[in-house]
C-alpha cells in the first residue's frame, strides 16, 4: 500500500477513524497536486495557460487561507491535531526536495554523506 505524502511529511500516524481517513486523503491529494503544479510551473509555456494559473492560485490560496470552514486546510489540520503553520513549513521543505532534479539529489546526498564522514573523523 502506498504511503500518503501527508504521513511522510508528518512522520507519525494520526487518529484512526473513517472521517480522519477521508480528510487525510483530501489533504494528501492537495499536497500531491501542489507538488505536481510546482513542477509544471517551471515550464514557461505552462504558465501561459490561464486554467493552469487559476488552478495553481486556487490551491495555494487553499493552503494559506485562515478559514476554519469544513474542508479548509486549517479545519483538516485541527481535525487531525496538526498545527497548520508547522504543516505548511514541512510542506515547503518537502517541495524544495521534490523540485530538485533527481541527478542533483544524488549529488547532494553523496556530498552530505562525505560531510558526515569528515565530521565523524574530526569528532573521533
Amino acid at each position: 500500500m502506498k504511503k500518503s505524502v501527508v504521513s511522510e511529511i508528518m512522520n507519525e500516524p494520526v487518529a484512526d477513524n473513517n472521517d480522519t481517513h477521508l480528510w487525510m486523503a483530501v489533504m494528501d491529494r492537495a499536497v500531491r497536486d501542489l507538488i505536481a503544479l510546482e513542477k509544471y510551473r517551471q515550464d514557461p509555456a505552462v504558465m501561459e495557460d490561464p486554467v493552469f494559473r487559476y488552478d495553481y492560485r486556487t490551491l495555494k490560496k487553499w493552503f494559506h487561507s485562515p478559514s476554519m470552514e469544513p474542508g479548509s486546510f486549517n479545519w483538516i489540520c485541527s481535525l487531525v491535531n496538526i498545527d497548520p503553520k508547522w504543516a505548511l513549513n514541512r510542506l515547503e521543505e518537502r517541495l524544495k526536495v521534490c523540485l530538485i532534479p533527481e541527478s542533483s539529489r544524488k549529488v547532494r546526498l553523496d556530498s552530505d554523506s562525505k560531510k558526515a564522514d569528515i565530521s565523524a573523523a574530526f569528532a573521533a
